[in-house]
């Protein structure tokens, strides 16, 4: 009787000691689990490094960017997906009242260098406001004058834009714009749509950044282009060669 007492408490020991064991594994797994969700964003390669920082809004939060490794930190306000030629230090902050945002930056830098993110809802002192924005301003500062080339995207979803915007927005009018500290002025960049869903443009500086939706200039009159001016052009000579006939016939 007592040897099987005591086998029966050597099971129970060990049981709990497993439990133990797996209890931290099945943590680990689900809060993976979770991180796993923001591989469904498209356009990720399958070994980016990922950084769960949902319950903070980004307040001068510093991360470290190791050099042609894609790097993605998920904030509360933010998801930001980055990769860098050289090592990079980001110091990021960014409003509370700002939607999340999936944001992508590919940099290629002179220099290892020091890059502060800043998003607001509202542009910075001396910066007027730019119409029909998405309601962001993305201010990208280095730390020092240096020579880059760098891509930009941020992915487009149509129907939470509608939503959260309270209009209907139109995908192919949308481009990015920066802010020229010469002209004082917003500087339209040509952008595109790639197959992902993200709004794209290349750059070869930083500054503030905003994406805004460009109406088409006199978008109310009839568009106007070549093959108008061309028929225009053939109705006037027939009817000034009518004429020619006409007055020499008298």
């Amino acid at each position: 009787m007592f040897n099987e007492s005591k086998k029966k408490l050597n099971i129970l020991v060990i049981a709990v000691l497993i439990l133990l064991y797996l209890a931290p594994l099945s943590l680990t797994y689900a809060v993976d689990r979770e991180t796993d969700g923001n591989k469904d964003i498209p356009g990720l390669p399958d070994d980016v490094l990922q950084y769960n920082r949902t319950d903070i809004t980004p307040y001068c939060q510093m991360e470290q960017i190791t050099s042609r490794e894609m790097h993605l930190f998920c904030y509360r306000t933010l998801t930001l997906a980055l990769n860098c030629t050289r090592n990079c230090h980001l110091n990021v902050t960014t409003d509370s009242a700002v939607r999340t945002r999936f944001l992508a930056l590919s940099i290629d830098p002179n220099q290892t260098m020091i890059l502060n993110i800043n998003m607001t809802v509202s542009p910075p002192a001396g910066e007027t406001v730019m119409e029909r924005t998405l309601n962001f301003y993305l201010g990208l500062e280095p730390n020092a004058t240096l020579q880059l080339s760098a891509q930009i995207r941020l992915h487009i979803n149509e129907t939470k834009l509608n939503q959260e915007l309270n209009r209907v927005i139109n995908a192919s009018r949308l481009t990015w714009m920066y802010w020229n500290r010469t002209k004082l002025e917003w500087i339209p960049v040509p952008s595109y749509m790639d197959q992902n869903g993200y709004l794209v443009c290349n750059t070869n500086h930083f500054s503030t950044w905003t994406v805004a939706e460009i109406a088409l200039e006199n978008s109310t009159s009839t568009p106007w282009n070549w093959t108008t001016y061309t028929i225009i052009g053939l109705v006037a000579a027939a009817i000034i060669a009518l004429v020619v006939i006409v007055i020499r016939k008298r």
